[in-house]
């Protein structure tokens, strides 16, 4: 569900909060251009007909907003679209939630490395 970005930050710190115990937090963060995907092949396709590959210049200088999703679960999808402009203050705020819930995360078990040590001793 795509939520406006003060939302999504509120919700995505409870997310954090709910999967303290077994959840996991997949969190994804992409470009988003607004064409579809018949779009795009229909452009490529134009592309490839006219021999064409070079893009314009005016692509090349365009901003586009980035789009950014959460999953927790199968129950927990949420999504907010950030524009260039608003991307500066959203990651100061993204950055500072995800600093906060960082005691979360497991350490991950080395049983290669014990072993090693056990035998070199």
């Amino acid at each position: 569900m795509l939520f406006d970005n003060d939302k999504f930050l509120t919700k995505m710190a409870k997310a954090f909060e709910d999967s303290k115990t077994s959840k996991t937090v997949y969190l994804t963060m992409k470009r988003h251009s607004y064409s579809t995907k018949k779009i795009r092949a229909a452009e490529e396709a134009s592309e490839k007909a006219s021999g064409d590959s070079v893009m314009a210049a005016d692509d090349k200088d365009k901003e586009y907003p980035t789009l950014v999703r959460l999953n927790s679960g199968t129950k927990t999808k949420l999504s907010t679209l950030v524009q260039p402009q608003d991307l500066d203050r959203f990651m100061v705020q993204y950055t500072t939630i995800i600093k906060i819930n960082m005691d979360n995360l497991k350490k991950k078990e080395r049983k290669k490395a014990a072993k090693a040590k056990k035998a070199t001793a």
